[in-house]
């Protein structure tokens, strides 16, 4: 009954317009979140284990009983995967009608993964996205330009859906280059821009050069920036560049950066987070459950990312809790400005190329304020580095599009380097990508 009323009040604030909503979230008890949390979760579990073919199926084989579940945690090592998804198909885990879906390509697989969505779990997502929006600052006589890719990409939708409710202008212009983007955006007079992180560095370089204009603030999300080339960006603006964090798989926002831009405050109310396993420092794999799916719910979903629950108040006086920046990868997929990249795509930038030996490695470091792949092969003779580089680059713009258009916008650079037969396999595995970015953060973190 208590749970009953906590949500329907919950639904009431986040139906107010956003700065009445953000007094009231801010007023919540913690007892009251956990409460709805855990309401919220019960009936997620169980519409799951009735309505969805894989949930079904793994329970039972598990001989796992939900009606005796109260928390996460009392599933052991039940756990969803990616590899999930791909394998059983998204029509696997639906419950319900779905108007809308999504693709990723966030794996170490060509095979992308595919969400279903519903016209209500959008507007809900809005609302809540509209709220931390308002927080860093938005207002209806502002006027947004966004650049995300709306290429079965979920941002744009994510972003639409909030602007509706903060009733400010908003132009879409999509991932063109910069270069189009600056001279086009100009016109219209933005004050806040979003973008892919990688694509407003490059931005940012052109504005140093030709002159910008005044920003309330950007926006970035889709990949991890160093606090290097965010304090690059922030000088060429005069304004401060906020992250976010989420997946495709959560239909976003997981959490926002707020002023502090000390972690990302995490939306408790649509997600239940974890980190099953952690460190000594507190760092583990995020696992998230959603709350409020009606078409397509997870259950403890392996977000692949590793990072820590910040359980302390944030200096800035909001009520949510937060998610540390993420830290790494538990698997070989690396973000960064080429793009989504696994295993696979050097896979296929080096199939069939001649002279080139079964043993690579992509490495991913960072120089300066971009990032720089350096694709290590082993040739038969050194002579032919000048065709292999043609060739990979050959690859890269026929079978490869969107990283072709990133390269071209200057988002990377890729260094084809040849070496030996023999020297890169120092024992029986070959870690195929090495994201040497990650090693410079935990190193400069001790």
């Amino acid at each position: 009954m208590l749970t009953n009323i906590i949500e329907q009040v919950e639904r009431a604030v986040l139906h107010m317009e956003p700065q009445r909503s953000v007094r009231f979230l801010n007023v919540s008890p913690p007892w009251a979140v956990e409460r709805l949390q855990r309401g919220r979760f019960r009936r997620t579990l169980r519409l799951a284990a009735e309505a969805s073919k894989f949930y079904r199926e793994e329970f039972r084989r598990r001989g796992i009983d939900v009606r005796r579940v109260e928390h996460p945690s009392e599933l052991g090592d039940f756990y969803t995967t990616g590899e999930d998804l791909r394998a059983h198909g998204a029509e696997a885990f639906l419950t319900g009608r779905a108007d809308t879906a999504f693709e990723t390509t966030g794996t170490t697989s060509p095979v992308p993964k595919r969400v279903f969505f519903s016209q209500r779990e959008i507007n809900e997502m809005g609302r809540a996205s509209a709220i931390g929006l308002y927080l860093l600052g938005l207002r209806r006589e502002d006027r947004v330009v966004s650049a995300f890719d709306c290429s079965f990409w979920v941002s744009p939708v994510v972003l639409r859906a909030g602007l509706q409710y903060l009733k400010c202008f908003h132009v879409e212009a999509g991932k063109i280059p910069p270069m189009e983007f600056y001279e086009r955006a100009r016109a219209y007079k933005p004050n806040v821009i979003f973008g892919e992180p990688s694509w407003v560095v490059r931005l940012s370089e052109l504005a140093r050069e030709r002159g910008a204009w005044p920003l309330k603030f950007l926006y970035a999300g889709g990949e991890n920036i160093t606090e290097e080339s965010r304090r690059a960006v922030e000088g060429v603006w005069g304004a401060p560049l906020y992250l976010n964090y989420g997946q495709t798989e959560s239909f976003g926002v997981l959490g926002s950066e707020c002023v502090q831009r000390d972690g990302y405050h995490r939306n408790d109310l649509f997600f239940f987070f974890e980190t099953p396993e952690v460190d000594r420092d507190g760092y583990g794999e995020l696992v998230y459950t959603t709350l409020v799916r009606d078409v397509m719910p997870l259950i403890r979903y392996r977000s692949t990312d590793v990072t820590r629950l910040i359980e302390e108040p944030c200096p800035c006086g909001l009520f949510a809790k937060r998610v540390a920046k993420v830290r790494a990868r538990c698997d070989e997929m690396v973000v960064c400005g080429m793009g989504n990249v696994g295993p696979w795509v050097f896979e296929e930038l080096l199939r069939g190329v001649r002279g080139v030996g079964a043993d690579w490695q992509a490495i991913v470091r960072h120089d300066g304020l971009r990032d720089v792949i350096e694709l290590h092969v082993e040739l038969d003779h050194t002579s032919l580095r000048g065709e292999v580089e043609r060739a990979v680059r050959a690859h890269l713009r026929e079978r490869f599009a969107d990283f072709w258009q990133n390269h071209e916008m200057r988002l990377y650079e890729l260094r084809v380097e040849p070496g030996e037969r023999g020297q890169l396999r120092a024992g029986r595995k070959l870690r195929r990508v090495v994201d040497e970015r990650q090693m410079a953060r935990r190193f400069a973190a001790r």
